[in-house]
């Protein structure tokens, strides 16, 4: 193989990685613009992320001054049912959670007075079903003023009461209870009770890890048990999702270039020893039918699952590239592995990005059992005759003779 047949596979790699950046920066900005609107509509119709504080009291004495009471005890539940929506590019993990929480209260010595209960919803716009007050099992009249619930009831010196409250609602990715109303505080008597239909649980980077789990069967249990804590970091779950199509689509297209590059390699290795030529233009249809595979996963990720998307994808490409290698050079070894070398550069290299964090070593793996392959099929080819030969293309067809014989 002449340098100058390598310079021109190198400009055709070189415009083919060209054109993989141009279609990752499509699929991110389709991306981004599908997130900008549809995530906006779908917070809008189910809730933003939810953060929940726990509540204030306070406590206003017959005569003197009012003063805060501490929360003696917590007691809460929150139960998540997960409803993931697809919309366009992106997974949404949509859910639904139904909080309960009961709080103890003591006033302080002294006089009798009233509590004032302050509980601040999430956000001040979303949609809280069944809201209710108990205080020891009987009704307390509330009133709402800015996304913010007060209950005020009669408590006398010395005595505690139970503070029962709870709603419905829906929320986006991820929610979080913060046990202290506002910054670090002393959190006495608490549990939290988590319990998901999912098994896949996740927690935010800054929330405290649960003091007991029970996961398995689709299902989870977490709980946060303290008898004293300080804190002022909140307590969190994430909600799962799929592999977003649209990042998934752009990362692949980002990294094709990497995968071409290894099977042009594979083809002028395979080539030079075995005695075939093929042309530059024969290395540019075949890197379109490589570039084939991600336009049509960048544009069927809109419409159907990822994974049916990859396949026809990939068994497009491979039918292209095979079918016009069979027409070019015939049937026979050196098409089997070149064939092979398709399905491992674009179809295994290309699925590895479906198992997030394991891509850098799956790709290592690939190129070192290939690297090793290669160098045990070349040991003891003479570079220099390889090199130095006239390949010839496989032989035509032969063409029957005419009826008249000429």
């Amino acid at each position: 193989m002449r340098v100058i047949r390598l310079v021109a596979i190198g400009c055709i790699f070189i415009i083919a990685a060209l054109a993989w950046v141009v279609l990752a920066g499509s699929v991110q900005i389709r991306t981004e613009t599908t997130d900008t609107s549809l995530g906006q509509r779908v917070e809008g119709l189910w809730g933003g992320p939810q953060f929940q504080a726990a509540p204030s009291f306070t406590f206003q004495p017959s005569a003197g001054k009012s003063q805060g009471l501490a929360i003696a005890g917590s007691d809460i539940t929150a139960d998540f049912t997960l409803d993931q929506r697809r919309k366009g590019l992106l997974w949404y993990a949509t859910y639904a959670v139904e909080f309960g929480a009961a709080y103890r209260v003591t006033a302080p010595e002294g006089e009798d007075g009233q509590t004032t209960m302050s509980f601040t919803f999430p956000t001040s716009d979303g949609a809280y079903d069944s809201f209710a007050v108990t205080v020891d099992g009987v009704g307390t009249p509330v009133t709402y003023v800015d996304g913010t619930a007060y209950a005020t009831f009669p408590l006398k010196a010395g005595d505690s009461a139970e503070v029962q409250t709870g709603y419905k609602t829906q929320g986006l990715d991820e929610w979080r209870y913060l046990p202290t109303p506002a910054g670090v505080g002393v959190v006495d008597d608490f549990t939290l009770r988590m319990t998901t239909d999912f098994a896949d649980v996740d927690y935010p980077a800054d929330a405290v890890s649960p003091t007991d789990s029970d996961v398995g069967d689709g299902r989870a249990e977490l709980v946060w048990t303290y008898e004293s804590l300080v804190t002022g970091r909140p307590i969190g779950l994430i909600m799962p999702k799929p592999e977003n199509p649209g990042p998934l689509a752009a990362r692949i297209s980002l990294f094709a270039p990497v995968s071409l590059l290894f099977y042009f390699a594979a083809l002028v290795l395979l080539t030079a020893t075995s005695g075939l030529k093929l042309h530059p233009m024969h290395y540019a249809f075949l890197a379109a039918a490589f570039f084939a595979f991600h336009l049509m996963l960048a544009y069927l990720a809109d419409h159907v699952d990822i994974n049916i998307a990859f396949a026809i994808a990939a068994a497009t490409s491979v039918a292209l590239c095979v079918g016009y290698l069979i027409l070019v050079l015939g049937r026979g070894k050196a098409l089997a592995e070149i064939a092979m070398s398709q399905f491992v550069f674009l179809v295994l290299f290309s699925y590895s990005f479906f198992f997030r964090g394991f891509t850098g070593l799956a790709v290592t793996i690939g190129s070192v059992l290939t690297l090793a392959y290669f160098m045990l099929k070349t040991a003891h080819v003479d570079w220099e005759r390889a090199f130095m030969r006239q390949p010839q293309y496989a032989p035509p067809p032969s063409t029957p003779p005419a009826a008249d014989g000429s």
